[in-house]
């Protein structure tokens, strides 16, 4: 059903969500434990939700691409027969919904680092 091709640009697509995940764990923590976030957090806080949606825009548009049924199929065959975990590219972000998106968000947004994650989604995710 997925071909060595559609494997390699899905793990791509999953990798870099993984990594804008932990870009945006960093930058909500760096916010949080300044107490007084400046401009620079939301502005981190911003392009790793940026990029992390893309990723994911990415990883739906590859699965409509190739011969799976939809995301979740995709993400158990890539899970079953090559080791690889989906989920990142499949949890929702808020404020940044993504088609297909239908795992949940897990990340503590007590806080500061819910209001952070709110006013730069807000303020400096476009489109």
């Amino acid at each position: 059903m997925l071909t060595d091709e559609d494997v390699a640009d899905l793990e791509a697509a999953v990798s870099t969500c993984e990594e804008a995940r932990g870009r945006l764990e960093s930058a909500l923590a760096t916010a949080e434990e300044e107490g007084d976030p400046a401009e620079e957090h939301l502005e981190a806080v911003g392009a790793a939700l940026e990029e992390w949606r893309d990723a994911q825009r990415r990883f739906m548009a590859l699965v409509e691409a190739s011969e799976v049924d939809d995301a979740s199929t995709a993400a158990m065959l890539l899970k079953m027969n090559h080791g690889i975990d989906a989920t990142e590219a499949r949890r929702g972000l808020p404020g940044v919904p993504v088609d297909g998106a239908d795992q949940n968000f897990d990340m503590d947004l007590t806080g500061t680092r819910g209001s952070v994650l709110t006013t730069a989604a807000m303020e400096h995710v476009n489109g």
